[in-house]
């Protein structure tokens, strides 16, 4: 029997047995497999729902939490501030004009704040000595419970659940605040005033709704550590409804972190993040029957598309092998070759077709690729280490004879402890810039490079100059080209001094961001005009080798050593230029994690 069968297929046509070959190996598998498909294809597309859903709460997570850290890390930067501690000391009185001043300063920072972060819409600084400043939209209201709790954390940062203030510009407005007391960071114990800070509650409420929730599809919350409501999505759950302590209690013992809860008859599939720097709780509550809907609609969809791949497979099955199979199949081949070495492969191109463009392509592209091999990807990487070893090298020797010629002058003048002290300090100076053939330091050795250069420039310049230098804990072993610091506080002395102003300051302050670590050196220089700034932007993202002298012409170098060093996606970007100073920002890779 079983003999006659296969005699009978022997006897078909090529066409009718690749028509029974179908059938019995590609139409009776889908239906059978189909049967099986869709008794489990809810799970599936419900987890796929789910993990989707997950990763939209984890965007939203992500955005709220960056969100909220820049506004505390503001708060944490005014502390820091000089300006602002004497701004709000009570002894001495300020002047009039210091005043005015330190006021303008302090207002544009927070300007340039609200300009850049568009979900903060006002932020009040109330100094206990009488002084004020109050910058974006006006509000007046009560936060009397918010600032009592405030004070009795004595410098701890308090949030705010969302609550309505008036606002003189467009009436009634919710927010949500960010209340801390500003202490002084010498006299740590000593409060000097109270900063609010009001983020518009609508900017972060759709943060929380966009892909997360359909119209009409459930709630998102954000529940603060106590269980108390910070926050919730424009759409109300049945019965007003928001996240109790059951629901809380169950969250937090999930292994999934999410679960099917039931709230005035309906099921909502709960998931749920927690913030790590506010300690809140972002619950996303979705229909059930939303799910189920959507899931429904795509089945429908998966069908019809499973007909027509079946449909169209029949109909292609014929010519597809000798015509697309067969061809890619020889270019897999000579791919592995290429990718073995043997750059001698090549794919014939015996037709006019799609293919066979791609295969004469690919002949092109190994032509290309050992051409360049053998010629110019050896001679750029020659090229490029002749090119560091040159900048490395580069130094302004004015500085050497200047600096000989007043240590000689004080010398003669005054007794030899000054003298030994500049000494030793240039000696350090030498040391540091040329030292031994590496081109790699560390940042610490690097801030002490700077740290001497700028000693030295503060005893000739006196009075009229004063610097500070700080690494955040942890990164002093980053690793850092010699002189990328040190000619960025020598642009400042050389080129940004403005001689209106009784003091000169420059900052160099380096701390982790983003994965990185960053130098920020800030001055308050006479800033650039605006045409030069746009230059100077031009070439640090276009790299153009034409090095112009001063300011410019060191940035470049600078930039160009760190990019060839370490890679494009690091080296120097102007953050800030106005009349009040410069600020410029080197970035680095950051420590390895155990280093």
């Amino acid at each position: 029997m079983k003999t006659s069968y296969i005699r009978r297929l022997g006897n078909l046509s090529l066409k009718r047995k690749a028509l029974v070959i179908f059938l019995l190996f590609v139409i009776l598998p889908t239906i059978g497999v189909g049967v099986v498909v869709q008794y489990k294809y809810n799970q599936v597309l419900r987890e796929q729902f789910i993990s989707s859903t997950r990763r939209n709460l984890d965007n939203v997570t992500s955005q709220l939490s960056e969100q909220t850290k820049m506004v505390e890390d503001i708060a944490d930067y005014l502390i820091l501030s000089p300006d602002m501690r004497t701004y709000l000391r009570s002894a001495p009185p300020l002047n009039n004009e210091l005043k005015a001043d330190l006021k303008n300063n302090i207002e544009n920072f927070l300007t340039f704040q609200l300009m850049s972060k568009s979900y903060i819409r006002s932020i009040e600084i109330t100094g206990y000595n009488g002084n004020q400043i109050q910058m974006g939209e006006p509000f007046t209201g009560d936060e009397s419970r918010w600032e009592e709790e405030a004070r009795q954390r004595k410098g701890g940062i308090l949030w705010s659940e969302g609550h309505t203030l008036a606002s003189s510009w467009k009436g009634q407005v919710r927010v949500l605040s960010m209340i801390r007391i500003l202490n002084s960071f010498i006299k740590i114990t000593e409060p000097l005033g109270m900063l609010t800070i009001r983020l518009d509650e609508a900017s972060l409420v759709s943060q929380l709704e966009k892909g997360v929730l359909e119209a009409e599809a459930g709630g998102v919350f954000i529940v603060g550590p106590e269980g108390n409501l910070i926050l919730s999505s424009k759409v109300q759950m049945p019965g007003g409804y928001v996240p109790d302590e059951t629901l809380l209690k169950k969250l937090a013992e999930s292994k999934d972190a999410f679960l099917s809860y039931k709230v005035q008859g309906k099921r909502y599939l709960n998931l749920y993040n927690q913030m790590e720097n506010t300690d809140w709780k972002i619950i996303a509550m979705i229909s059930e029957a939303n799910i189920s809907e959507q899931l429904r609609g795509v089945q429908v969809i998966m069908l019809f598309i499973l007909m027509a791949i079946l449909l169209l497979a029949l109909v292609a099955l014929s010519g597809f092998h000798l015509t697309i199979i067969r061809p890619i199949l020889r270019l897999k081949k000579e791919t592995g070759r290429v990718a073995g070495g043997d750059f001698s492969a090549r794919v014939p191109v015996d037709s006019q077709d799609e293919i066979a463009e791609l295969n004469r392509k690919f002949n092109e592209m190994v032509m290309t690729i050992e051409e360049l091999i053998e010629h110019k990807y050896k001679l750029e990487l020659r090229e490029r280490e002749t090119e560091l070893k040159l900048m490395q090298n580069q130094m302004d020797p004015h500085f050497l004879y200047n600096t000989l010629d007043m240590i000689r002058w004080t010398a003669r003048l005054e007794n030899a402890d000054k003298s030994s002290r500049l000494i030793e300090m240039l000696s350090k100076f030498f040391r540091s810039s040329a030292g031994n053939k590496n081109y790699q330091t560390t940042l610490a050795k690097e801030i002490e490079f700077a740290q001497a250069y700028l000693y030295l420039q503060q005893y000739r310049l006196g009075d009229k100059l004063t610097y500070k230098l700080y690494l955040e804990p942890g990164i002093e072993e980053t690793p850092a080209l010699k002189a990328s610091i040190q000619p960025l506080v020598e642009n400042f002395i050389k080129h940004g001094l403005d001689r209106k102003k009784p003091v000169s300051m420059i900052e160099v302050i380096g701390y982790r961001s983003e994965g990185e670590v960053w130098i920020d050196v800030t001055d308050n220089g006479k800033g650039m005009p605006a045409e030069r700034e746009r230059e100077i932007s031009e070439a640090l993202s276009s790299r153009r080798l034409n090095r112009s002298v001063g300011r410019m012409g060191a940035l470049l170098n600078i930039h160009e050593r760190v990019t060839i060093f370490f890679g494009q996606q690091y080296g120097l970007e102007i953050i800030n230029n106005s009349a009040e100073g410069t600020g410029i920002r080197l970035r680095l890779p950051g420590l390895e994690p155990g280093s």
